[in-house]
């Protein structure tokens, strides 16, 4: 035994069994077993423990995922995520990581994407589906074969069903054979869908009554024929050519401009009978043709003529004698006419200054100058040339009845070169220039022994050969005002030097440089004048735009004649000449000391720009009406030197430019002297300027 049997007790043996006495039972220990095959935990501890470390992982997975909400439209669209992603609410449980997701519902194409969770926080991504095309059934009354544009682009259609439209609001236009276009706009809802639409057509016709005399013609509308006269014709709208014809008749063409809808009745036409043809050709041929002194073409020609009549037809060609015919068609008749031209012949004489010079006609050498040539009585290209010389070119068309002359003055390159530069222009202002091309040697300032000389009067030799342009007048008001809208030259004790015709003054020598800047961009030229803030800075000797006379071109203008320097404008003697000039007379008597008592200019002060006698070279008021800005700076020589100066433009620097010629102001004898100089930088009520510029 094992253990003690268990044996039932009474109640009444309970206190005996109280005190028996427990007998140990022997021991014998379990054998263990080699091997190693014996389980250390239980099953039940083997699901304990599975449990308690999938309670952890579950921990671990909550504590650490975040949720991925993927907001979808439309919202019942069925929403798949890579990876452990497991379903909560209305999103899922994600570990931070990337996934990707696609989203699917019926009728929407699907969408794939991909989406990064961080550890930090949730995500929320909203993806939108974009609706499968849909599909539209157009139904035309009357049904007709039709096309059909989606937004004006025509789409494939089959028995009017349009496939594959993209969902949204669409222009849907239908467009076909002899009806109008039918459009209308309307939504595509998409997801796969047919919708249906009715399009009433409205015919694109008109009823087009047409009627001839004689009638039976034929109706042709852009090429096809649709029946005879009488008929009523069905015209699609637009502008439409109706083409009426009958045999031995000439076709009528009508324009008619049809709407749709609008029925109409055409004047009956009248056929005309059918013009001959007549084919017309010379030798040599391209001799031009009039029909009744109508030109016509030149032959070979064909002609439509008008029959019943007689035409007069002639050929004529430079260079042949012209023939006439006589002709008359039946209706729809053709005839052929050609002709023989007999050549014509002129003597043409060409000769040449210098003689001995080649003489090309047409391109070939035909001789030399001095000779008589016969030539064809059209137009011939002669071309005269010698060794040194410019190349001479005309046309002659010589006569048969008349020997004809060339005179060929052949002209050097420099000659040439000048030829082609005007003699005078116009600049911007409206201001007149001449062209001047001295080529002398002078000597500037006076003697100091001359009556009423000057310090500042120094001899100079100058050599002046570089040719320019100068202005015939003096700048005035009106010019001047081109440039400067509010200038006003002011007035003197009430006599106005403002008016228009006047010459400007009270502008300083800058606002005459500035004045000339602007002309010389106003007419697309190079400026002289360099300047910085407003100011004069310097000047560029090569530009061709317009500037101040220089003082060497303003001496040898004044007072340059036949190899000799004038003393005064109207000579070398007083007094002054009659109206030779604005000078200090009787009618200044208030304005100014000193007066010319002996002469008379009619004006107090300024006078209207030519209002005298110009000089030998055209130019105006050199001596008087107002003094003028030179281009020069104003500087003191030491007394005449051996160096002789080629076209000067004074010196580098100073305070001040020269002025020169007398004005309104003076009657002494200094000042009526053209060698007098005087200078200055600031405005004066007698000081102006004229404009000049180099010829390049």
């Amino acid at each position: 035994m094992t253990a003690k049997e268990a044996v039932p007790v009474r109640d009444g043996d309970r206190a005996e069994e109280e005190f028996t006495v427990i007998q140990p039972a022997g021991f014998t220990p379990v054998q263990e077993t080699s091997g190693g095959n014996r389980l250390l935990l239980s099953p039940r501890a083997l699901v304990i423990t599975g449990c308690l470390l999938l309670g952890v992982l579950v921990l671990v997975y909550l504590l650490a995922a975040r949720s991925l909400i993927i907001e979808t439209q439309p919202v019942d669209a069925d929403v798949s995520i890579s990876g452990l992603a497991l379903p909560l609410g209305d999103g899922h449980l994600v570990l931070p990581g990337k996934y990707t997701y696609t989203v699917s519902a019926t009728g929407y194409l699907p969408k794939n994407g991909e989406v990064e969770v961080t550890g930090e926080e949730h995500s929320r991504h909203a993806v939108k589906l974009e609706r499968l095309p849909g599909h539209l059934q157009v139904i035309t009354d009357p049904p007709v074969p039709a096309r059909i544009l989606v937004n004006g682009e025509e789409v494939a259609s089959e028995d009017g069903l349009a496939k594959n439209i993209p969902a949204g609001t669409r222009r849907i236009t239908v467009v076909t054979e002899r009806y109008l276009p039918f459009t209308r706009e309307i939504e595509i809802e998409g997801l796969d869908n047919t919708q249906h639409l009715r399009a009433a057509l409205r015919p694109a016709w008109a009823n087009v009554d047409i009627s001839s005399h004689p009638p039976g013609a034929t109706v042709t509308v852009e090429g096809e024929v649709i029946g005879t006269t009488p008929l009523t014709a069905q015209l699609i709208q637009g502008d439409r050519v109706v083409e009426i014809s009958l045999p031995e008749h000439n076709t009528a063409k009508i324009p008619v401009a049809v709407t749709a809808g609008v029925n109409q009745t055409l004047a009956p036409v009248e056929l005309a009978a059918a013009d001959g043809l007549l084919r017309l050709s010379s030798s040599p041929s391209g001799a031009s043709i009039t029909v009744n002194g109508e030109f016509r073409g030149q032959t070979p020609l064909e002609l439509s003529l008008s029959p019943g009549d007689v035409h007069q037809i002639r050929f004529f060609k430079d260079g042949f004698a012209s023939v006439e015919r006589r002709v008359d068609l039946s209706p729809g008749s053709e005839k052929e006419i050609n002709v023989d031209l007999s050549a014509v012949f002129g003597r043409v004489r060409i000769t040449s200054s210098p003689a001995g010079a080649q003489v090309f006609i047409d391109g070939e050498l035909a001789g030399t100058s001095g000779n008589t040539f016969t030539l064809p009585a059209r137009n011939h290209n002669i071309l005269v040339r010698k060794e040194g010389y410019e190349d001479y070119q005309t046309t002659v068309t010589p006569s048969a009845k008349l020997e004809q002359t060339v005179r060929a003055v052949l002209l050097t390159a420099e000659q040439a070169r000048w030829s082609s530069i005007p003699a005078e222009i116009t600049h911007g202002a409206g201001g007149r220039m001449l062209l001047m091309r001295p080529n002398a040697e002078f000597t500037m300032g006076s003697s100091r022994r001359e009556q009423g000389r000057r310090a500042n009067e120094v001899l100079r030799r100058v050599t002046l050969n570089r040719p320019f342009y100068i202005g015939t007048t003096e700048v005035t008001n009106r010019q001047f005002r081109r440039f400067k809208r509010m200038h006003s030259s002011s007035h003197v004790n009430g006599v106005s030097l403002d008016n228009d015709n006047l010459p400007v003054v009270n502008v300083s020598w800058t606002d005459a440089a500035l004045f000339c800047n602007w002309l010389s961009q106003r007419d697309g030229l190079r400026q002289v004048y360099q300047t910085s803030g407003g100011r004069v800075t310097g000047f560029d000797a090569s530009a061709n735009g317009y500037r101040l006379p220089t003082e060497a071109e303003w001496a040898w203008a004044a007072r340059f004649r036949n190899g000799t320097m004038l003393k005064f404008p109207w000579g070398n003697e007083l007094p002054v000449g009659k109206n030779s000039g604005n000078y200090a007379d009787n009618n200044a008597a208030q304005l100014v000391p000193a007066v010319l008592r002996s002469y008379s200019d009619r004006y107090a002060a300024t006078a209207p720009v030519a209002s005298y006698t110009a000089n030998p070279y055209g130019l105006y008021d050199l001596g008087g009406n107002v003094s003028e800005w030179i281009h020069d700076l104003y500087t003191i020589g030491t007394g005449l030197s051996m160096r002789r100066e080629e076209n000067p433009v004074g010196p580098q620097d100073g305070d001040y430019h020269v002025i020169r010629g007398s004005s309104w102001r003076h009657a002494g004898l200094t000042e009526l002297r053209l060698s007098f100089r005087d200078y200055g930088a600031e405005p004066r009520s007698d000081v102006g300027f004229r404009v000049a510029r180099w010829v390049k």
